[in-house]
Parts: structure tokens; sequence; C-alpha cells
């Protein structure tokens, strides 16, 4: 990001990193005692100021550490463009592959990785495929043990959100191409007003029939993770369709 220095960058990885896993604000405290930055304590509270005023971190309390927001998690999804982690790569594709030499039929594939995909990611996973009428969503315990869904109104915000996901989910096929993962945090839904979460999505195609991969949760997911997961599987199922 241009209007951010290295030493801020830095940072903001740091705090939106150690926010997705402990899902609780993140103070100067606690980036000083976990990480060595070779600055003052007073530096890097003052940075983290700067990254409030620059809006890719708010406050929720006086007196409480910072949290990111959503021009922050776009920050750190972009950070994620050439990615890593080979050896979680290389643990789905041997999955996937037992998975379908054990399952018969199409319709039951399509479900089983659906349900494999919701609990690799700790997420909700929809699946559709408009020709054949089918959509699958898998996940909902997964995702509900999520600390944010201790709020009552959170559950609600999100089904909503759900619900208004399937009902605009014709207009994402044919958007971009397979391999190509579109992110969508809070915010920039255009079709919900519910903007504590984030969707992951990408077209996909089983036996040459065209459908719509998702993974759906608060924004506090794991990214990189999650990427990689819909990633591999869409690559694993296009080479498939290539036999």
């Amino acid at each position: 990001m241009e209007d951010l220095t290295k030493r801020q960058s830095k940072i903001l990885e740091i705090v939106i990193r150690e926010y997705i896993y402990h899902a609780s604000p993140i103070s100067s405290k606690f980036i000083e005692e976990k990480y060595d930055l070779g600055v003052s304590p007073a530096t890097i509270r003052n940075e983290m100021f700067e990254l409030i005023e620059k809006k890719y971190l708010f406050q929720p309390h006086t007196s409480s550490g910072r949290v990111p927001t959503d021009k922050g998690y776009r920050f750190f999804v972009n950070l994620l463009s050439e990615s890593q982690t080979k050896e979680l790569e290389k643990r789905i594709v041997k999955e996937i592959v037992q998975m379908k030499k054990e399952i018969d039929g199409r319709v039951h594939f399509i479900r089983e990785f659906t349900r494999f995909l919701a609990q690799t990611s700790s997420s909700l996973t929809v699946s559709y495929f408009p020709k054949e009428n089918l959509l699958y969503k898998e996940g909902w315990k997964e995702v509900l043990q999520d600390p944010e869904f201790i709020d009552i109104a959170k559950i609600h915000e999100f089904t909503t959100m759900v619900s208004d996901f399937e009902e605009n989910i014709d207009s994402f096929l044919g958007q971009k191409k397979e391999d190509n993962v579109q992110i969508i945090i809070g915010s920039e839904s255009p079709f919900s007003k519910q903007h504590g979460f984030s969707i992951l999505l990408s077209p996909c195609s089983i036996s040459r029939k065209k459908g719509l991969l998702a993974i759906i949760g608060p924004k506090r997911m794991p990214y990189d993770k999650n990427i990689l997961l819909v990633e591999s599987i869409i690559k694993l199922l296009k080479n498939n369709n290539e036999r």
C-alpha cells in the first residue's frame, strides 16, 4: 500500500494475524512483548495511531487494543496474492483424490467435498450447480463455534447475509475465470447490509458442469489458508475435467 511505510505494513500484518488467531483486540504492549521490531514501545503506539488515522485499524474502546477495518483486511488479502504453504496444498489434493476414488456419482462427490471444505476451513461452504439444481451448504456447526457468534444478534446477521447471498448467487456465475478467487470483505458486499462477514468464491466445474464454490464466515477468517483451500480444490477439479 502506497500510504504505508514498511514498518506500518509490518505492524498491520502482525495485528491482523494475531487478531485472526486470538479473536480479541491487539495492543501495542502485546506486540512489544511478543515481537522484536527494534523500536521503542512509544514508536509502536505511534505507528498504531497512524494506522487508525489511515483507517486500517480501529479501537473498539478507549482502553482496548486495535482490530482491523475492512480496509485493513483488504491490505492483508492483497499481501497474500503470492501464496505459501505447499504442505497444506499437498494434503488437500491427497484427501480429495482419495475421496474421488471412494465415492461413486457426481452428486455424492459434490456433497462430500463441500463437507470436507467446511470442516477444513471451519466456515460455511456453499456449492452451487444451477443446471443440476444443486445447492449444498455445509459447515453450520463449524462456523457457529467462532467466538463472534456468542452474540445471538450476530447469528441473525450471519443467516441474513447467507440468505442474501443465495438470492444473488446467480449474479456471480461467469464473472471470474476458474483459478481466480474473488474475495468480498464486509462492506464490499454488493448485495447485503450485513458487513461483519467475508466471502471467498470461485467458479468451478465437475464433469464439465459449471458451478460456484464459496466459503463464508466472519471477517476474522484465516484468509491465507482458505484461499489456498479454494485454489487447490479448483485446480484439482479442473485437472480431473481435462482427463
